[in-house]
C-alpha cells in the first residue's frame, strides 16, 4: 500500500467526522491519484465499519443492552435474603460480575477462522470492551452511593475490579482446563461461587453453594451454546428461571448438577433440575423466562418457543 495514500486517508479521516460513503468516495477519488497503488476497498470497508461513528454507535447501543440483561437478572431480589445471597455491595457486585462473566464467554465464542475473516471475532472485542467500560463506570457509580469518601473510590474500584478478575478467573479455569471432568469441574465453580458470591464463610449451606454453582454450569450453557444468535445480537438474554434458593430442611445434598427430581404440579408431572430449579417437560421443552418476568416455553432442540404450556 502506498504511504502517501495511507497518509493523505488518515489525515483527511482525522480531520473531520465523515460517513462510511463520503470516505469510500474519497478512497476511490485518490486511488485514481495513484493508479500504481493496489487498494484493497474490501478492508477498508472492513475498517470504516469498525472505527466509523455509526459502528461505534452500534456497539455501544449493543453493549448497553448485554449489560442492562445482566443487570436485571443479576438485581432479581429473589437472589438475596436471610439463608441466600448477602445484599451488601460485594456479593451483589458479585453476582453482576458473574452475567457479565456469562456474555463475555458468548461475545468470544466467535472465534472460528471464519468468524476472523468475517471481522465478527474482532468487532465482539470492541463490543467486550464498551461492555467492560459501561461495567467499570456503574461500579464506580455504585461506589460513590455507599457514601465512602471521593478520594478513595479509586482505590475501591480497583478493589472491585481485582476481585472481579479473580472470580471471573475460577469460573475460567474452570471450564477451559476441566471441560471432561464434570466432578472436577463442579467443584471449582462452587468453590468460586463459596468465596466470590457467598464470602468465604464457613457457615453457609452446601445446598445454596451447590444450586449456585449448577446455576453457572445451566447458564454458561444457556447463554453461549444454545441463546440463537438473532436473540444474542439483539441484546435480548433469556437467562431461564432462577435457581430455588430457599432455606434447605432435611433434604439430601445432590451430588451433581444432573441430578433430577420429580415432581407433580397440578397433576401433571413435571421433571425439574434439583439444582436449578428449572422446569422440563418432555420433547426437549423448558420454561425460561423473557426479560420482563414472563414465563414461555422454549425446545432446546428445535429452538421453537410457546406462550403456550407444551403438551
Amino acid at each position: 500500500m502506498n504511504p502517501q495514500l495511507v497518509s493523505s486517508i488518515c489525515s483527511k479521516w482525522s480531520k473531520s467526522l465523515v460517513s462510511e460513503k463520503s470516505m469510500m468516495n474519497y478512497i476511490k477519488s485518490q486511488q485514481r491519484n495513484y493508479s500504481s497503488t493496489k487498494m484493497n476497498l474490501n478492508t477498508m470497508k472492513d475498517f470504516a465499519n469498525r472505527y466509523s461513528i455509526s459502528a461505534q454507535q452500534h456497539r455501544i447501543k449493543f453493549a448497553s443492552a448485554l449489560f442492562n440483561a445482566a443487570q436485571y437478572q443479576a438485581s432479581n431480589p429473589e437472589w438475596y435474603g436471610m439463608k441466600k445471597v448477602g445484599s451488601d455491595f460485594r456479593p451483589m457486585h458479585a453476582m453482576l460480575s458473574m452475567h457479565i462473566w456469562f456474555l463475555h464467554r458468548r461475545l468470544l465464542a466467535y472465534n472460528t477462522p471464519e468468524d476472523k475473516e468475517s471481522g465478527k471475532y474482532g468487532y465482539n472485542l470492541m463490543v467486550q470492551e464498551e461492555l467492560f467500560d459501561l461495567f467499570w463506570n456503574d461500579t464506580r457509580a455504585r461506589i460513590r452511593s455507599s457514601g465512602v469518601h471521593e478520594l478513595t473510590v479509586n482505590k475501591h474500584l480497583k478493589d472491585a475490579q481485582q476481585a472481579t478478575f479473580l472470580h471471573c478467573t475460577q469460573y475460567d479455569h474452570a471450564f477451559q482446563e476441566f471441560p471432561d471432568d464434570q466432578k472436577k469441574r463442579f467443584e471449582i465453580v462452587c468453590d468460586a461461587v463459596w468465596r466470590h458470591v457467598l464470602g468465604g464463610t464457613e457457615d453457609v449451606d452446601d445446598h445454596l453453594i451447590r444450586r449456585l454453582g449448577a446455576y453457572v454450569e445451566y447458564q454458561l450453557e444457556n447463554i453461549v451454546y444454545k441463546l440463537p444468535d438473532d436473540y444474542f445480537d439483539e441484546g435480548r438474554i433469556a437467562w431461564g428461571n432462577l435457581p430455588d434458593l430457599s432455606p434447605f430442611i432435611g433434604e439430601e445434598i445432590p451430588e451433581s448438577n444432573n441430578e433430577i427430581a420429580e415432581k407433580v404440579d397440578g397433576g401433571e408431572e413435571e421433571a425439574t433440575n434439583a439444582l436449578s430449579g428449572l422446569k422440563f417437560y418432555d420433547n426437549n421443552w423448558v420454561r425460561v423466562l423473557t426479560d420482563a418476568g414472563e414465563p414461555y416455553y422454549w425446545n432446546t432442540e428445535t429452538d421453537r418457543t410457546s406462550w403456550q404450556k407444551p403438551e
